[in-house]
């Protein structure tokens, strides 16, 4: 029997499921209270004098001009890096890769601000680095501004472009290269005709992913930029200096950018086919691998990203567990007992408690999302599903900005409350869980979920005793995600946090900004060892359902 359809039998059936149409409703209040009105906020709240402001001073023109040249020479060189990595890991028959995906995983530990700490251990002024060259080569290194913000950026964010292109490149069909292979391709031209080209979809969007992150960081560029000033720095200034109208118009400035590279990596997949997957059979195929020359060559490559990755962690352990590494080398626990485990400095654990609270709250969400969108479709659905992805096309620094605004005046007053950090770091990670479980639900015979409203469980039942656990490994993996971000998060919650709800990324800032580098390291190292714990138990609990360490 054909379903009816229609707007009238779409409120009829939500008027007979009463638990569905509470989930709509609650949803839909959520969004509407956290995303739209924070947005609309932001977008009334400037005047004619703010826009005048901005559009009358270089000082931010330029600041835009160089947010816009730094975040796509970084997101172009983190991709680029990406993809060789990966390639090299999945294509090459060089020795250690086990190692490198562990490494490649390291970053993701930690906060992108680490990086910027890290470098500045290594290579700012007193860095090491930067000592001996000074007394043994008489070498001057100045990296600060534009160069050093493209290494910091490149090495922070290449492991999303990793992981994009390692999934991209497991699912080419080996059969495909086999086959150009018997038509007489070889070496590059094999690579440029097959692998890159169905390598582009996931190439473009390790793209969009490094460039969101590059024009909403924040920490790397207050403390490697120097004069070279950002966007999201020159909006953090005007906060400080209570010029929320002003900063509003700075932020809608820096969610342009962003806008314009979804809609150019949409108009560039939609011009081409890039299927991979074509139903034939692969069994016993071998995947068509590089050369001896090439796998050193790429060896070389890996180790050298290796070798600046494990340096920068390397400095900062070595920084966190001695007096002053350099000037007095002596081995101590004082730093991370007066940072970390110090009851009147608790940034650690307030991240471990709301990262928590929030990634359980961002995959539940996530979770009534794509089982209402999905499988009760309403009026209104397609609204809803916008709204439900919009924070993950808008720059963290632009919705901690709309979130502040909005709610430290006005009728709704939550500033300095730990409700709004939550709030924050939900709205960035629930995005990319939502997506995932909407198309898991996609995957699913709705029958299974019919038979049980049949035998009289309503919509609330079912998604928890029927739903829930076909797709607990989906759930649980957006959680480690969700989990991992919102530990290492700077950018979406640096104009929110308070003296009493300080978390651990902004510790590390502003310890790194004051110069107590010693207490910053013995942060970010508390951080990855709260992190790593976390994790270890979520694989205890949870064994093979869920992949963490498996490199």
């Amino acid at each position: 029997m054909k379903e009816k359809n229609g707007i009238g039998e779409s409120v009829g059936r939500l008027m007979r499921d009463p638990s569905s149409l509470l989930l709509i409703l609650i949803s839909s209040a959520l969004l509407i209270l956290f995303v739209l009105y924070p947005l609309a906020y932001v977008v009334y709240i400037p005047d004619a004098e703010d826009w005048r402001t901005f559009f009358g001073k270089s000082r931010y023109a330029t600041a835009l001009m160089n947010t816009v040249v730094s975040s796509t020479l970084s997101a172009l060189l983190a991709t680029v890096v990406g993809f060789v990595y990966a390639y090299a890991v999945n294509y090459s028959n060089m020795a250690g890769k086990r190692f490198f995906r562990f490494v490649a995983f390291l970053p993701l530990l930690a906060p992108s601000v680490m990086s910027g700490l890290a470098f500045l251990l290594l290579f700012g002024r007193g860095g090491v680095v930067s000592q001996w060259l000074k007394s043994w080569l008489d070498v001057e290194l100045d990296l600060y501004g534009l160069p050093g913000l493209l290494i910091v950026q490149t090495i922070s964010y290449f492991p999303l472009a990793y992981m994009t292109m390692t999934g991209v490149l497991r699912s080419i069909s080996p059969n495909l290269e086999i086959a150009a292979q018997n038509l007489g391709a070889r070496g590059f031209r094999l690579f440029r005709t097959i692998t890159l080209k169905l390598s582009l979809p996931g190439i473009l969007n390790a793209f969009l992913l490094v460039a969101i992150n590059c024009f909403a960081d924040f920490g790397n560029p207050k403390l490697i930029g120097g004069n070279y000033s950002l966007l999201a720095v020159e909006i953090y200034g005007e906060i400080l200096n209570n010029e929320p109208g002003l900063a509003s118009v700075m932020g809608m400035i820096l969610v342009v950018p962003a806008l314009v590279v979804f809609w150019v990596q949409n108009k560039l997949l939609s011009k081409g086919s890039y299927s991979t997957i074509t139903g034939k059979p692969v069994s016993g195929l071998v995947r068509v691998t590089t050369s001896r020359k090439t796998d050193l060559a790429l060896l070389a490559f890996n180790s050298l990203v290796a070798l600046f990755i494990l340096a920068m962690f390397a400095i900062t352990v070595l920084f966190a567990f001695t007096r002053n590494f350099g000037r007095d080398n002596t081995f101590t626990l004082d730093h991370l007992m007066k940072v970390v485990f110090n009851p009147s400095s608790p940034a650690v654990l307030n991240s471990l408690v709301l990262s928590l609270i929030s990634s359980v709250l961002a995959v539940a969400f996530a979770l009534v999302l794509a089982y209402v969108i999905v499988r009760k479709p309403f009026p209104g659905h397609r609204a809803l599903d916008f709204t439900a992805v919009l924070p993950i096309a808008l720059p963290g620094t632009f919705v901690g900005l709309a979130l502040i605004i909005a709610f430290s005046s006005g009728p709704i007053m939550l500033q300095g409350s730990a409700l709004l950090i939550i709030a924050a770091m939900l709205l960035k990670q629930m995005p990319v869980g939502y997506r995932g479980l909407t198309a898991s639900f996609k995957q699913i015979d709705k029958s299974i979920e019919e038979a049980a409203t049949n035998l009289g469980a309503d919509s609330g039942k079912t998604l928890a005793t029927i739903v829930l656990p076909m797709l607990q490994k989906t759930v649980v993996a957006n959680f480690v995600y969700a989990f991992m971000k919102n530990m290492n998060t700077l950018s979406t919650i640096v104009f929110l946090i308070t003296p009493k709800w300080v978390v651990a990324a902004v510790s590390i800032f502003n310890y790194a900004e004051t110069g107590t580098y010693y207490w910053a390291a013995a942060v970010a190292v508390g951080l990855m060892l709260a992190t790593l714990s976390t994790l270890g138990v979520i694989k205890l609990i949870f064994r093979s359902k869920v992949k963490i360490f498996d490199f």
